[in-house]
């Protein structure tokens, strides 16, 4: 039987990836800092010894504690728009140094390392390739991302690690409390704020998409070795906003901070935050209004390529999240 260690696998992208893994009849191991998931569906497969859970963090490895498997997924990750840049390394460098090196003794058939589109930084791409230039804004994550890259290339390379690298963009989907759950909610209650009229072009993918070119370029060999961006279709902020609506059933109504001040805004506020050594994230930052007032989308002709079809269309991908939007608050009523 194939077996698999999922880093982070309770959580949104790794729950989801555990599910698939499962369903493709594969025996996984999920790598995790604590015992449940918000995903119900993953907990049921645990319960039912089909998902097997090693309680640990990536940063304190300890091999010993570890099965060996066929493939590595690396999906945990510290993600926030705010913090040092030696917290982000501690964690996406150093985790994932220790992880290559427990792949290349475990002879692995594929290490694969999920990174992010913010890699390119916020300068106006559109349908942008993986040949792009590298520019990510003095960001922690950003910085941390790219410099794990280039690692994990390199070490591959030296060590002859098969390697796979996916540059998700903005990620949706059930059981994602990160920024689906947020926006969703905001755009049900007509309350959803947005930059620069949301006019520029954004990058979306569904969880389930991109779970299947994580699966795709894992499983084939003719796709390893390679960095890959992960993007369903490329669409305006607005335009996409607008089909959650319709998705609801309510007025795609949104109230519009003009671009040039909302990036004035976050960039005061970020020189307070500096300038006084707050540690807390502040709710507006250059990262993230950044995103929405430039064009920001990627091109996946390198994974249509290989082969890779997504399965769930936007369309549907939407629908699905809003129908789990609504089992949550219908849950409430409930109680």
């Amino acid at each position: 039987m194939t077996t698999a260690l999922v880093t982070g696998g309770n959580g949104f992208i790794g729950s989801h990836l555990c599910e698939e893994l499962v369903a493709r009849g594969v025996k996984v191991y999920s790598f995790q800092r604590s015992k449940k998931a918000n995903n119900n569906n993953f907990n049921q497969l645990v319960d039912e010894g089909k998902i097997e859970v090693i309680l640990g963090d990536v940063t304190n490895l300890d091999e010993s504690k570890l099965p060996k498997v066929d493939y590595v997924f690396h999906i945990a990750g510290k993600v926030s728009v705010w913090g040092k840049l030696k917290d982000f390394l501690n964690v996406n460098l150093g985790g994932t140094t220790a992880l290559l090196n427990y792949a290349k003794n475990n002879n692995v058939k594929c290490f694969t390392y999920l990174s992010s589109v913010a890699v390119y930084g916020f300068y106006g791409y559109k349908n942008i390739s993986e040949e792009g230039e590298k520019k990510p804004f003095k960001n922690g994550y950003s910085l941390s991302k790219l410099q794990t890259e280039e690692f994990v290339e390199k070490f591959g390379k030296e060590n002859n690690l098969p390697y796979v690298i996916i540059r998700p963009g903005n990620v949706y989907g059930e059981y994602d409390y990160t920024s689906s759950h947020e926006i969703y909610t905001r755009v049900k209650k007509e309350k959803m704020m947005i930059s620069a009229g949301g006019k520029y072009e954004s990058c979306f993918v569904y969880v389930g998409n991109l779970v299947e070119a994580i699966l795709h370029t894992a499983f084939n060999e003719n796709c390893h070795n390679e960095d890959y961006n992960v993007s369903d279709s490329n669409h305006s902020l607005k335009n996409y906003l607008t089909e959650v609506a319709k998705a609801f059933g309510v007025r795609p109504k949104f109230t519009n901070v003009a671009g040039p001040f909302a990036k004035m805004t976050a960039g005061l506020i970020e020189g307070v935050y500096h300038m006084f050594f707050i540690k807390k994230a502040p709710l507006i930052t250059r990262f993230s209004v950044y995103q929405n007032c430039t064009d920001y989308s990627f091109s996946i002709d390198k994974l249509l390529s290989k082969g890779y079809k997504p399965k769930v269309s936007r369309e549907q991908g939407i629908k699905r999240t809003v129908e789990w939007i609504n089992s949550l608050e219908e849950s409430k009523i409930k109680k």
